[in-house]
């Protein structure tokens, strides 16, 4: 099984697509909710995407082979205006990632190493990729449930949505 090019740049485009609907939502948060500590796995709503941003650019790094090396902390992005820089930034570089992507490139292996036990692993670039989309589709499930026990409307980011827009 593998991955093409254009189904790759599909779900890539996607991720973003869905981020931006979350931004959307997030800027009508104040601080204090943003803040407030939710019980889940990385504390707040600003706490999970801060998650999801540093994943996106630990994982861009290593598909650009430039490995960071460390995790980007929630230190780097306190607030929303800093989040929102970060994701903009970050998601420049993966829309230039994606524009660049090919069949062969996606079938190349990947080899990086984890932070911070350093084992090293190997797939074919389009796992690592999908891995990716679906790890922030599943932390953008908790933002969503979040915002809607918090009292916030929060958007329709399903993958259908992206296909029928």
């Amino acid at each position: 099984m593998g991955c093409n090019a254009t189904t790759v740049r599909d779900l890539l485009l996607y991720m973003l697509w869905a981020d931006r609907l979350i931004l959307a939502a997030v800027r009508r948060v104040p601080p204090t909710d943003l803040n407030r500590e939710a019980g889940v796995s990385f504390g707040s709503l600003l706490g999970t995407m801060a998650h999801m941003l540093a994943s996106q650019r630990l994982w861009l790094s290593r598909f650009l082979g430039n490995p960071l090396g460390s995790i980007p902390t929630l230190d780097e992005t306190p607030d929303l205006l800093s989040w929102i820089g970060g994701w903009e930034e970050t998601a420049s570089q993966i829309e230039a990632f994606v524009a660049g992507l090919s069949d062969d490139q996606l079938a190349s292996p990947l080899t990086w190493n984890s932070i911070p036990d350093g084992a090293e692993h190997t797939l074919p670039l389009w796992q690592p990729v999908v891995h990716l989309v679906n790890h922030n589709t599943y932390h953008r499930g908790q933002v969503v449930s979040l915002l809607r026990q918090m009292g916030y409307e929060p958007p329709g980011t399903d993958l259908v949505h992206f296909f029928l827009r």
